[in-house]
């Protein structure tokens, strides 16, 4: 059987009894951390672009733009939650996708699953098999397709999203087969739209694609039955020519990649190959009171992948600034924290920090292990001017599944983030719908409340 018709048929014989009480807790977890970046992203200028476009274009009112008052078409609904969920690079990420698999799938499934009137079981059962999808074809597919210039959040987003939605549509089997074949010619994104508003534009347009793809599936349009593996498919000119998806594809909800790649929720709202930059350095910078002035030179040894991602060397936007190692690093030893105030246009600009980061390199480190799942490890070494040298050895980064946020923590970055959009007490309710959301009887009742 052939990797399309191998994903379609898992798609469609999922059944919510085979999910275990494990990935469902780790879903309930990436869906309350993904709306909780949407909503916060809502105010930023990616997404408020997008709005007024989906206002003015946009079709029948029947699905919701979260944190806004605005109801659009499903396409317009999915684009405009991608976008602002992804505008401030503080949704979470997985390392065999190398990219960030929630808000695409969440996206698309949300607008799913309110033109189609599903509950919330329903919804946390698509999650979880785009979140399938998308992160099997990233353990086939990367790290040559992510090497290449392919920003996998959207490449292998929209797969996901195609998923999500082909399952809360209700799609037959050959249906699904031929709402991959669109998707998969309508995957796209380039990693050097990092630090644009074109990035959080990949993760709503993979929610798009996904959804539109499997609307028009439903409605009989055709694809490739082989659009995936074919010669000239999908595996072959976005990955390489060696690939062989079969084991991976064996093992499609055996055990669920959820469980066994993991989700990584950010505690910073930049780049993930910086978080332990600014771990470190906020360590260092506590442990031995060290001011800016003290600072001779900072040494960002990083991953070989990570030069390709922290493109920035002298941002001029926050957006830029979210993928400089130069900028996070100054801003940390600057202000002593980093949170989504760090990334404005303004602070980018502030003299302390560009003063410092003038003193700030990212060199490669060979000694940093060159698997996916650590590609974000750093070493951090920190030479004072007195002529002491401070080191943080490569380790394990706060939020990365071996050492998750706790649910106290997780609950306080989604009230922070809700908070910006949401009055506190229905920032409470939202928090608790979510929790117990496979009891939620319709969307509807959930979508209704994530709005001012």
């Amino acid at each position: 059987m052939g990797a399309t018709a191998r994903l379609a048929e898992f798609i469609v014989k999922s059944r919510w009894e085979d999910v275990p009480p494990a990935a469902l807790a780790q879903a309930k977890r990436a869906v309350l951390d993904s709306v909780g970046v949407m909503l916060a992203g809502s105010l930023e200028p990616p997404a408020l672009i997008v709005q007024k476009v989906a206002e003015a274009e946009g079709g029948a009112p029947l699905c919701t733009v979260l944190g806004t008052p605005l109801r659009t078409g499903g396409a317009w609904a999915a684009l405009a939650n991608g976008v602002a969920g992804h505008a401030l690079d503080f949704d979470d990420t997985n390392f065999a996708l190398l990219g960030h698999p929630s808000v695409p799938v969440l996206a698309a499934a949300l607008a799913a699953g309110e033109l189609s009137f599903r509950d919330g079981r329903a919804l946390l059962h698509a999650f979880l098999i785009g979140f399938e999808v998308e992160t099997t074809l990233g353990e086939v597919m990367n790290p040559a397709h992510y090497r290449h210039g392919w920003h996998a959040t959207s490449t292998l987003g929209t797969l996901g999203a195609a998923a999500a939605a082909a399952k809360l549509l209700g799609l037959d089997l050959t249906e699904t087969r031929h709402a991959l074949a669109v998707a998969a010619s309508e995957a796209s994104g380039l990693k050097e739209n990092l630090g644009t508003m074109t990035k959080p534009f990949h993760a709503g347009h993979a929610a798009r694609s996904g959804l539109t793809a499997a609307l028009l599936a439903k409605k009989g349009f055709t694809g490739s039955e082989i659009a995936i593996e074919g010669r000239q498919g999908y595996l072959r000119v976005l990955g390489s020519q060696t690939e062989d998806s079969t084991p991976a594809l064996e093992r499609l909800g055996s055990p669920w990649k959820i469980l066994s790649t993991g989700v990584a929720v950010k505690p910073y709202p930049s780049c993930a190959c910086t978080h332990s930059i600014i771990a470190a350095l906020l360590e260092l910078r506590e442990a031995h009171a060290i001011r800016p002035e003290d600072v001779h030179e900072v040494i960002v040894g990083v991953n070989a992948l990570v030069p390709d991602m922290l493109i920035h060397h002298d941002p001029q936007t926050g957006l830029e600034a979210k993928f400089s190692a130069e900028f996070c690093a100054a801003a940390t030893l600057v202000d002593g924290r980093v949170g989504i105030a760090t990334f404005t246009d303004e602070r980018t600009a502030d003299p302390s920090i560009r003063r410092l980061m003038g003193r700030v390199r990212m060199v490669v480190d060979p000694t940093i292990p060159g698997d996916l799942e650590h590609h974000v490890w750093t070493r951090v070494t920190v030479a004072l001017t007195q002529g002491r040298t401070l080191e943080i050895p490569p380790r394990e980064v706060r939020g990365h599944p071996s050492t998750p946020l706790s649910p106290h923590e997780l609950l306080a970055k989604f009230t922070d983030c809700a908070g910006r959009v949401l009055t506190r007490d229905r920032v409470e309710s939202v928090a608790a719908m979510l929790e117990g959301l496979e009891g939620c009887p319709d969307l509807r009742s959930l979508t209704a409340i994530l709005k001012p």
